[in-house]
């Protein structure tokens, strides 16, 4: 591999990246956030290696039955035959080698270059010799036991300091984002006593100043605990290297009485900087986790992946910035009746509800009363099409039930109004944000860190109808988009559907709806605040210090 002369990039480990719609290597938002991170650090020639695992896409694939049942079923990405290619040194791929208390572990990686010095790096242990529970922890991510979730975090952390070593890669500082990657603190303390000829406490110490972590969420299926003895039992083989005779010294900094770990404990004490991933968020965190460095830095979308480019024209007509959304809005019906066999009338008021379902995202909120419901959307002059979509979570067993729920009430309830479209995806997301017309967010309030999907819905004039949580806390709603309170979100949603957001929509002048027009620029102006370009820039100065 050939790197740039003076290469010091900053190294950026995350569990998941979402590069390509087939590429099986992330689950949801985060990994979403992660791959805007990689293209804008790309786009701006900004020196960046990402660090993540390549998952085989075990259960990637979300397919609904005639019964309304969600099954998931294999990805058939190939990595050997993909855009990724193997990483090599002078022609031979790099390989390189972790302790394990049931054996050896052999690790190769591939990569994806996104520009000249914005690489991204791709670690797996399904290699032949392995041992058997290593290749398995390849299929896909956040499924396995507490072992495999250990080892998956050491492949990440340690494996990835080991990559970046053998090429010669030495960054200019570590990202953590989110808790996953938290082992590489051993690798790196290692590093240092070599070069320094330091004792291990103090290379701990001299460690923590060159790392950095960003929280991603406080609900603790995103900050997972594990029993102590557990993670000191894989952290085992590393302390010969270390030279320390207890593993507990490795684990300690995550310990919480009596016996768990908690990575992000781990995380916390283990960094230098902390960041935040929105105001509300960076609030929450001082409150939950006081004494740290929290700084707060609002997520943001790639625009250039998100935003389609005839929406960057400010220069567009009411007629031509019209005409370019119902554009999208027939590509997007397109895309629903390939995926569902299910036509629909575009040029309905199209709303939408999508992202990763779980509880207290409430995605059966607006069904409280389904009488009420109805008789909005079914007006023969004035009809609204809902559009659903998003996968459960391996970490969520409910998740799948929360769909089969929805799809009920979809073909029970609102036949021909309701349409549930399988296997969100990255490509999927592309359609709805761009091709609906309103975007729909219901959480409980509070418990949303972030979320990025409304973003990418304004940036393409599509408007938000939210519960304010996370980002949506930060922009001007006034003219713009409608909120709803958490605890009455449902009766909030009937009367501004039935009294504003319908009726707007369908007034027409000159067959324009000059006022939602207005709305459309509103939106698309506002997203300009909440670009993963500005998210770069304020790590650069915040967290990275440059």
């Amino acid at each position: 591999m050939i790197l740039p002369k003076g290469y010091k990039p900053v190294a950026y480990f995350a569990s998941e990246f979402a590069i390509d719609s087939e590429l099986p290597t992330y689950a949801g938002g985060l990994g979403v956030l992660s791959g805007d991170y990689m293209n804008a650090a790309a786009l701006a020639h900004f020196p960046v290696v990402g660090i993540g695992i390549l998952y085989k896409g075990r259960n990637f694939i979300q397919h609904i039955t005639a019964e309304g049942i969600e099954e998931k079923r294999d990805s058939e990405f190939d990595h050997d035959t993909s855009f990724l290619r193997p990483t090599t040194i002078k022609g031979k791929q790099v390989t390189f080698t972790l302790p394990s208390p049931i054996g050896n572990v052999t690790v190769k990686a591939y990569h994806i270059r996104l520009a000249d010095e914005s690489i991204l790096f791709f670690l797996s242990t399904d290699v032949d010799q392995n041992p058997e529970a290593w290749k398995r922890d390849m299929d896909t991510l956040y499924a396995g036991d507490t072992d495999s979730q250990i080892r998956q975090q050491i492949l990440l952390g340690v494996g990835g300091m080991r990559l970046l070593g053998a090429l010669g890669i030495k960054p200019r500082l570590f990202h953590m984002n989110e808790g996953r990657p938290i082992f590489l603190i051993w690798e790196l303390a290692a590093q240092i006593m070599k070069a320094k000829s330091l004792p291990f406490y103090e290379a701990w110490e001299e460690a923590k100043k060159q790392i950095v972590y960003t929280n991603h969420t406080l609900v603790p299926a995103g900050n997972p605990n594990y029993h102590i003895d557990a993670v000191k039992y894989w952290a085992a083989p590393f302390t010969q290297e270390l030279g320390i005779g207890d593993p507990y010294e490795l684990v300690k900094a995550g310990h919480i009485p009596d016996v768990d770990f908690s990575i992000t404990k781990f995380a916390l004490n283990i960094s230098a900087k902390q960041s935040a991933v929105s105001q509300v968020h960076g609030k929450y965190c001082k409150k939950e986790h006081p004494g740290k460095s929290w700084i707060t830095i609002t997520n943001g979308v790639h625009m250039d992946r998100w935003q389609d480019s005839d929406f960057r024209n400010t220069s567009l007509s009411d007629q031509e910035l019209w005409d370019q959304h119902l554009t999208k809005k027939h590509e997007l019906a397109e895309t629903v009746k390939k995926r569902t066999g299910i036509d629909y009338d575009m040029n309905r008021l199209v709303i939408t509800w999508a992202r990763r379902l779980a509880e207290y995202k409430q995605p059966k909120a607006i069904f409280e009363d389904i009488e009420k419901l109805k008789s909005i959307i079914t007006n023969a002059e004035r009809p609204v099409q809902i559009l659903y979509a998003g996968n459960s979570h391996a970490a969520d067993p409910g998740s799948e039930n929360l769909i089969e729920e929805v799809i009920k009430i979809f073909a029970t309830e609102l036949p021909g109004y309701a349409i549930f479209i399988p296997n969100y995806n990255i490509s999927l997301a592309n359609h709805l944000t761009s091709g609906s017309d309103v975007w729909l967010n219901t959480p409980k309030g509070n418990l949303e860190a972030c979320g990025t999907s409304g973003m990418k819905a304004i940036s393409n004039g599509v408007l938000n109808c939210t519960v304010l949580d996370g980002w949506t806390y930060e922009a001007d709603w006034d003219g713009t988009g409608w909120v709803l309170e958490p605890d009455t979100a449902a009766r909030d949603f009937y009367r501004l559907l039935e009294r504003e957001i319908v009726p707007l929509y369908y007034t027409r002048e000159d067959g324009l709806p000059i006022s939602w027009i207005a709305r459309m620029r509103k939106s698309i102006s506002l997203a300009k605040q909440f670009s993963a370009e500005h998210m770069l820039e304020e790590y650069k100065k915040k967290l990275y210090d440059l």
